[in-house]
Formats: structure tokens, sequence, C-alpha cells
């Protein structure tokens, strides 16, 4: 009877290691940082850097962005981070979320930035259905830091983040674009 209270004994103390080193080894930092890119800017205007703490492979990076709080213990306790969202539903059903504002403070510096582009024109077909347009303004853009580039389909709620310590780069940037098709029916939206 002792000696199978000492195995049962150690057999517990063995499940609750490996559940405990299982557990952490998902646990992963994702450092986030922030940058501006104005219109006709070669550099970025301005820079901001945090970390959130606590982030796994089971969430996506809109998970991970949309739920960091200092009472998740996900920021540390002079930081602070604030999201908002859009939703986009996809042909398939599935929807993606479209970061549409944030701000956020490291303890010593502050960054706020919403959304503000639209289209400047759009152009209708000969039935009045909009079939183009050109977009021009300021949105949040997103990429992993180790790449060099923008995801083209690839949104916030779709990138897994990684069971390792990792960082991902926010830039609230300035673009223009057309879209569509161009016709000689053009509408000015807002005026």
């Amino acid at each position: 009877m002792k000696n199978r209270m000492k195995q049962l004994s150690a057999l517990v103390l063995a499940a609750t290691m490996a559940m405990g080193t299982y557990t952490s080894a998902f646990a992963a930092d994702m450092t986030v940082y922030l940058r501006s890119i104005g219109k006709g800017a070669a550099q970025p205007t301005s820079e901001l850097s945090l970390v959130i703490h606590n982030v796994d492979s089971r969430m996506s990076l809109y998970d991970a962005l949309d739920t960091a709080t200092v009472a998740n213990k996900m920021l540390d306790a002079n930081c602070s981070l604030s999201t908002k969202w859009s939703t986009g539903t996809n042909e398939d059903g599935s929807i993606d979320m479209y970061l549409t504002s944030l701000s956020a403070s490291n303890g010593t510096d502050s960054y706020s930035k919403a959304n503000n582009g639209g289209n400047t024109k759009l152009y209708k077909d000969e039935k009045g259905n909009y079939v183009g347009g050109y977009y021009e303004g300021n949105s949040w853009m997103w990429r992993m830091a180790d790449a060099t580039s923008y995801p083209e389909d690839i949104t916030l709620s779709d990138q897994k983040c990684k069971d390792v310590d990792f960082a991902i780069v926010l830039s609230y940037d300035y673009s223009s674009f057309s879209w569509g098709t161009v016709t000689d029916n053009v509408e000015t939206p807002g005026k």
C-alpha cells in the first residue's frame, strides 16, 4: 500500500510538472511597434512600442490586440492599449476584423490614430451602379516585423500568434489608389 501511494504521488507530481511545462511553452511576448507614415514622408514620423504578454499560438493577432489589458495581465502596469474594429464579411461567409482606431501608451509616450480615408471619386456605369473609385487617406496597415511588405490577403483576425516571442508592426499609413473601372460618369462624395 505504501509503495502504491509513493508511485501515485510520483505520477501526480510528474503530470503536474508536465502540464506546467506544456502551458508555459506556448506563452509568448508580442512586441508591437506603432508608427506613422504621412503623405510624402519617406520615413516614419512617430514611433512607439509596447509588449503584450501571454499570447499563444491559438490566438489571432486581433484577439491579442483586442484583449490586451493590464487587468488581463497582458500589459505592463504603466502601459495601456485601446482598439476599435470594423468587420468585413467574405464571400465564403467568414468574418475578418479590421483595425479602425488605436490608442496606446507605454508609460513614456502616447499614440492615438483613427482611420480617416475614403473615396474622393466614384465612377458609375450607364445604369448608375458604382463600378470604381479613387481612395485617399490614412488607415492602419500591419505586417510581421521580420517581413518587408504588408500581406495582401491576411488580416489581423486571420494571422495567428506564434508560440515564441515575436514582433509585429502596426503602421498608420497614407495611401491613395484607383480601384475598379474608370468611367466618364464621375461622382465626388461630399460635394
